[in-house]
């Protein structure tokens, strides 16, 4: 009897020490609360563990393919009947399979972050790149539209495009896009302004509506402008000895319609006419019919003939008639 009891118990130990899988299961699937997958897809092995016999059945049921991995930085929830749908479906599901753990799992894709002062650089040096050799000093500032991007693990190249011929100058539109590994993995749509150093003259001093401006008045001053400065005065030259077509304030710079030229031949004047070609000149006094300017055609009278031709403007004392 005693040899029964013995026996029995020994038994018992036996049943105690055998392995999970033993009891009605030959391999045995466990679910994690969260996992993460390195590639584009998602595997069985990727996501669960899976422990059992025969091995070959094993290694197969770590290749069951569950579908695509969710993009960098973005979870998805893959529940257990998920899996085991997946085995009956592709005719692996068995009674000698148990699948244990979470209801469901977080699966994460492994990924690297970019940050916003990253990309910032990568944009400002691509800009800088793209700005015409012979462009003056240049600053690139006020970058929008950067956040912090997530992408898969592996090589990362940037490539920054300005649409059509767009001006690199004041607020500049860029797309900025993220490749990795050679596959677009993020596009991101920005602006930055970009302003150029330019030499243009200013009034050093306010300067009354129909006042000359003299040379004193006037200095050559670095600006940064955002938009081109089609009528901005570069030379000094320029309005030096014109009247201000209305008050004017120090310290900005002037437009070419800030300024007017003074007439310097009226009407009543006496001039010289000047006749010349490459081969003979002619002068004749004459008497002037109307105001003008140098470069502006008036009327003159030749005072010998009584004859009125038209004639350039060249100083308050000589207009020309081209031959």
């Amino acid at each position: 009897m005693t040899h029964r009891y013995w026996l029995l118990s020994l038994s018992i130990v036996a049943l105690l020490c055998v392995p999970l899988v033993g009891w009605g299961a030959s391999i045995v699937i466990t679910v994690p609360p969260e996992a993460q997958v390195q590639g584009p897809q998602i595997t069985l092995g990727d996501v669960a563990e899976i422990q059992g016999e025969p091995a070959d059945t094993v290694a197969r049921l770590r290749q069951v393919l569950l579908g695509q991995a969710p993009p960098a930085g973005v979870e998805r929830l893959l529940s257990k009947s998920t899996l085991v749908t997946q085995l009956k479906h592709q005719g692996l599901w068995t009674q000698e399979i148990q699948v244990q753990g979470a209801l469901q799992s977080r699966v994460m894709r492994a990924s690297q972050r970019l940050d916003p002062q990253h990309l910032e650089t990568v944009v400002r040096q691509a800009l800088s790149r793209r700005l015409p050799q012979t462009t003056q000093p240049s600053s690139i500032r006020d970058i929008r539209g950067l956040s912090p991007v997530f992408v898969p693990l592996g090589p990362v190249q940037y490539e920054v495009t300005v649409p059509g011929r767009h001006m690199l100058l004041g607020s500049t539109s860029f797309t900025l896009t993220i490749q990795v590994a050679g596959k677009v993995e993020k596009q991101l749509h920005g602006t930055a302004t970009i302003a150029v150093e330019q030499e243009v003259v200013s009034l050093v001093r306010p300067v009354a509506q129909g006042e000359i401006i003299t040379a004193d008045a006037v200095s050559r001053t670095q600006v940064q402008v955002t938009q081109p400065l089609r009528q901005v005065v570069t030379q000094p030259e320029d309005v030096i000895g014109k009247h201000a077509r209305r008050s004017l304030t120090g310290n900005a710079p002037l437009s070419t319609q800030d300024v007017t030229t003074v007439a310097v031949v009226h009407r009543g004047d006496i001039v010289r006419i000047v006749s010349e070609s490459p081969l003979i000149k002619v002068s004749t006094p004459g008497e002037a019919l109307e105001a003008g300017k140098p470069g502006d055609t008036i009327r003159v009278k030749n005072t010998s003939s009584n004859r009125e031709v038209r004639a350039q403007v060249i100083d308050k004392q000589t207009v020309r008639i081209p031959l």
